[in-house]
This record gives structure tokens, C-alpha cells and sequence, in this order.
């Protein structure tokens, strides 16, 4: 499967939430959602919390989830085929677009966008 066809299901995922945010990204290569509340969070008001985005890179699709970082112990037990694509704190570097994969990415989205209702981010 080329990137093209990986980017286009990650963004379909991220998509779903765009009706309560803020879309600040939307070109081919970047689909980017923020939460619409200004917010306190790590000490400082942030004007939308970042929530997620897929993008193009060179060698892989970027899948960027900001709720791992922000509430990282909601998200420890990572399925394994998506543990393994985590590569730092919120960036999960996607090479291949299997349907496990992608439900497995919907399922965080998910919870996610739960969390941030729950903290009324979005």
C-alpha cells in the first residue's frame, strides 16, 4: 500500500472528530485538529489544545495523537502493533495500512476525544 492510500485512512479516522474542533491543517499531505477552548494545561493557557493529525513524511505516514502526551497514563497498555509504531511520546510512524492497525487507531482516537470531553478541552 503506498503512503497516499495510508495517509488518506489515518485522516479518515481523524476526520471523525473535526466537527467539535478546529481543523488548522488541511492540505494533502496534513489533516491537523485542535480542541475550540482556550485551556489551562502544563501550566499555561493554551489557545486549542492540539488533538491529532496524519501526516506525509518521507518514509511513513505520521500519526500525531496529543492525548498520549498530555494524559499518558490513560494509554499504557497500547496494543502491541501500535506500541510498535510509537516513536517518541505522541508520534506513532505508520507504514502500512492493515485494517487491525487502522481499528486500533480509531480506538485511541476514541478514547482520546473522550478524555478531552471529560476535561472539557473540547
Amino acid at each position: 500500500m503506498d503512503k497516499e492510500a495510508i495517509f488518506a485512512k489515518v485522516r479518515t479516522l481523524v476526520e471523525k472528530y473535526n466537527k467539535d474542533m478546529d481543523v488548522r491543517s488541511d492540505t494533502p499531505t496534513n489533516y491537523g485538529l485542535y480542541g475550540k477552548k482556550t485551556v489551562e494545561a502544563f501550566n499555561k493557557e493554551v489557545d486549542g489544545m492540539y488533538f491529532a493529525s496524519a501526516v506525509i513524511n518521507k518514509n511513513f505516514i505520521g500519526f500525531y495523537f496529543f492525548p498520549i502526551y498530555t494524559h499518558p497514563q490513560e494509554f499504557t497498555q497500547l496494543p502491541a502493533e501500535l506500541s510498535k509504531c510509537l516513536k517518541g511520546k505522541s508520534c506513532f510512524h505508520i507504514k502500512v495500512g492493515d485494517e487491525l492497525l487502522m481499528s486500533q487507531i480509531d480506538a485511541i482516537l476514541d478514547q482520546g476525544y473522550k478524555l478531552y470531553k471529560k476535561h472539557e478541552w473540547i
